[in-house]
């Protein structure tokens, strides 16, 4: 007879000495790799929240403004208290939260969004800025040149002036114009090149402008009002930083 399949026998009696051995069987396929987890999406940059801290005349906090991602525009359209300032437009600028601080874009064009000055700040030729009440507007002065034709504009001669700065009165008009000759230009209430004796807001020795060879600058002096710069289009205003807007100061903050 013949052997059932899978048993052993003694080779003297034939007796079967166990259970039958286990039938060979295909080896189990490999563990599938596994599948990485899918990557958690990006945060987009710029995305983020931040806050407006308002700065009373008396540098104690009021309220505050928390701006989400953005743009979010602000003017007298906000509400109350904003309605009351008329220095504000409806419309008057708009924030942009980024890693780093707000973008501010004016949207009015009327009367600007200004940055606290710490330390120096490099000046463009039609740049404007505030010290104390008072309004001025920077400009340089190329050497004067001929026209195409050979012919000159009549005006006063230039004894080396290389750049001016003019006071702006409400409505926008310049009245009186500072040459500058020299590379230094103080402005002030009791000394220097342009003084404001009647505006208490003015320090004693308030700003100055220097011109070398690496460029032109603005830079406050320790006055205590500090000196407010207009912010060109599109400009990052870091966090920690005072600006201006109409009548109202604030600081912006991480939310």
């Amino acid at each position: 007879m013949a052997n059932p399949p899978g048993f052993r026998f003694c080779g003297g009696c034939g007796s079967p000495l166990g259970a039958p051995a286990p039938a060979p069987q295909a080896p189990a396929p490999a563990p599938a790799a596994p599948t990485p987890a899918a990557a958690a999406p990006s945060k987009p940059v710029g995305v983020g929240r931040a806050r407006l801290t308002v700065i009373r005349i008396d540098g104690s906090e009021g309220g505050a403004i928390d701006i989400e991602r953005g743009p979010v525009e602000f003017g007298r359209n906000y509400g109350s208290p904003f309605d009351a300032d008329f220095y504000l437009s409806p419309r008057h600028c708009s924030f942009t939260v980024q890693p780093e601080g707000l973008v501010v874009d004016d949207i009015s064009g009327t009367n600007g969004v200004y940055r606290k000055l710490e330390g120096r700040v490099e000046l463009e030729h039609g740049d404007t800025f505030r010290v104390g009440q008072e309004l001025l507007f920077y400009e340089d002065l190329p050497e004067p040149a001929s026209l195409p034709d050979g012919t000159e504009r009549m005006g006063s001669p230039n004894p080396g002036y290389w750049a001016r700065v003019s006071v702006i009165l409400e409505g926008g008009i310049a009245s009186e114009a500072f040459p500058i000759e020299t590379d230094e230009f103080t402005i002030g209430r009791e000394k220097g090149d342009l003084t404001f004796p009647l505006d208490g807001y003015v320090s004693s020795s308030h700003c100055r402008i220097i011109g070398d060879d690496s460029g032109v600058f603005l830079e406050d002096r320790g006055s205590s009002n500090g000196t407010y710069v207009r912010l060109r289009p599109g400009a990052l205003v870091p966090y920690g930083t005072l600006i201006l807007a109409g009548q109202q100061l604030f600081r912006i903050d991480r939310a």
